[in-house]
């Protein structure tokens, strides 16, 4: 990389891609699990100080490596799971993780590039063009096919719930935008260039979108504690900690289960109004149709019975995450959450819409499939589901999100929309070990409780499973590697917020406003 670059821009300009890279290294560390207080706010900095007075061609090439060397430090996790689990080799498992921060870091090289170019042409501040550029192109890696919105730079905020309350109206996006803007105020304060009053200008935009968003911040947070509920659900989050390497062996499935009946019985003294089991936390097929288990479903089949009388017993009602076979159409695979009853019976399940790429689906398959045989998930592969399921239990309405769903903010959000008062998650985080991975899933499934203002209950299996209030603040969480059960109270008020009813319209607008800004920009291209 240094002798191509060197080879490339020169060496004058190493100073240059030292700064974009050590941006990208500055950001990393401002996220979870790191989360170094405050360097969110200046990570992008050096970035600026690179790309300022640069042709666009090096504003591409300086913010692709800053985004490139973001996203390896981000995602390291990846090739944990792809060695220890998919049995890739080292060489194949990096070359994977450098591919998709490669990819990603696209998304960052095609924001300030096409920032700048309005900014320069148009004579529109920085402070309005980035953050606005900067949200076009998250909200594209989130709904782009293959998209893959980790680690929006909002969720490194996640913390800060006061400051971020605003998210209630713009969603994780305006989050986003604020961060970016705050950076662009403090380079433009640093530079030598604008005359004092343009830096004063800078710092009161800096100071006062900051103060203002703490203001409305204290008085939401105090206004809705002040809210009185009108429902709650006791809920006991059984973390089993059963590690990935056994989960899927058959001599393991009755020590898995005797686990998991021994956590239920215990959580049942505490008389929860619901047991929640984490993703595929039962390591067996469960049968939903009771006449259909014909040759090897004859084991699975006996589990599933097991199961149903554990319940019984127990009186408690149950909420799993298992592998089903789905009978409608033809014979698939689900990664499927069921919702049995206190006498036993299965009174609704949700499948999960948005599989994982190359773990429980091969994408485009005539294309990759050339290369990749099958998932890395030892179920699969999977069938995604078609409906947005609301579950319900005592004056509950649950909205369940799978695993990855909860980094994709519509889906908690059609959720809440369709009736549901209290979002789930039950995930797996076995596959990442003790890496940044659940500190990253946790950081942003809080932010789904703050968007739409719903208590979250996250299960998994070897932690971090929590509870989030609605106001985004995590309120109870376990530690990693861990088997614990404890029992929660969720409450809900009915409110619904901006986002809620009216979704992604801050991202959409910038995006609308960016397309707009561009096609002016490009009209206002310099003759010759």
């Amino acid at each position: 990389m240094s002798t191509e670059c060197r080879s490339r821009f020169g060496s004058r300009d190493s100073a240059r891609l030292a700064l974009s890279a050590c941006s990208g290294l500055i950001l990393a560390l401002a996220f979870p699990k790191f989360e170094l207080p405050g360097v969110i706010w200046f990570a992008l900095v050096p970035l600026l100080f690179a790309i300022e007075r640069n042709p666009l061609q090096r504003v591409f090439a300086y913010s692709w490596l800053q985004g490139f060397v973001f996203f390896l430090a981000i995602l390291y996790w990846i090739p944990v799971a792809l060695i220890t689990y998919a049995h890739a080799s080292l060489a194949a498992a990096l070359a994977k993780l450098r591919f998709l921060a490669a990819v990603e870091a696209l998304s960052v090289a095609a924001a300030f590039t096409l920032g700048e170019l309005i900014s320069r042409r148009l004579g529109v501040p920085g402070t309005i063009t980035l953050p606005t550029t900067w949200v076009a192109f998250e909200l594209l890696r989130t709904y782009l096919p293959l998209g893959f919105p980790w680690a929006l730079l909002g969720y490194a905020a996640y913390r800060d719930v006061t400051l971020i309350q605003f998210a209630e109206f713009t969603g994780i996006y305006g989050v986003s935008a604020l961060i970016v803007l705050v950076n662009v105020a403090a380079y433009r304060m640093l530079t030598r260039s604008p005359t004092i009053t343009a830096k004063l200008v800078e710092a009161a935009t800096a100071f006062g979108a900051v103060g203002i968003a703490l203001l409305f911040g204290t008085a939401r947070i105090s206004q809705l504690h002040a809210t009185p509920a009108v429902g709650s659900l006791r809920v006991a989050l059984v973390q089993a900690n059963i590690p990935q390497s056994l989960k899927w062996e058959q001599s393991s499935v009755e020590p898995t289960f005797q686990i998991y009946a021994q956590e239920t019985l215990s959580a049942s003294q505490q008389h929860p109004d619901l047991v929640i089991w984490p993703e595929t936390a039962a390591p067996f097929v469960f049968i939903a149709q009771a006449d259909y288990a014909p040759g090897p479903l004859q084991f699975h089949r006996a589990y599933h019975d097991r199961l149903l009388k554990l319940v019984r017993d127990t009186r408690q009602p149950l909420l799993l995450g298992a592998p089903a076979l789905d009978f409608s159409d033809r014979i698939s695979t689900r990664n499927r959450a069921d919702l049995i009853s206190a006498d036993g019976n299965v009174v609704g399940y949700y499948d999960k819409m948005m599989l994982v790429p190359f773990d429980e689906y091969v994408p485009m398959a005539r294309i990759f499939g050339r290369f990749i045989d099958k998932p890395v998930e030892s179920i699969g592969p999977i069938t995604a589901g078609t409906r947005q399921t609301v579950l319900p239990i005592k004056d509950a309405k649950l909205g369940v999100l799978i695993c990855y769903e909860s980094i994709f903010p519509s889906l908690a959000r059609n959720s809440v929309r369709a009736g549901a008062n209290v979002l789930v998650n039950l995930s797996n985080d076995a596959w990442f070990g003790t890496t940044s991975a659940p500190y990253q899933l946790l950081a942003m499934a809080a932010m789904r409780a703050l968007e739409n203002h719903t208590a979250m209950v996250r299960v998994a299996n070897t932690g971090i499973s929590a509870v989030v209030s609605p106001t985004g603040e995590i309120v109870a969480a376990s530690k990693l590697s861990t088997r614990i059960t404890e029992t929660e109270t969720v409450l809900w008020t009915g409110n619904r917020t901006f986002y809620t009813e009216h979704g992604d319209l801050f991202a959409e607008f910038c995006a609308a406003a960016a397309t707009i800004g561009a096609l002016v920009a490009f009209a206002f291209r310099p003759q010759g």
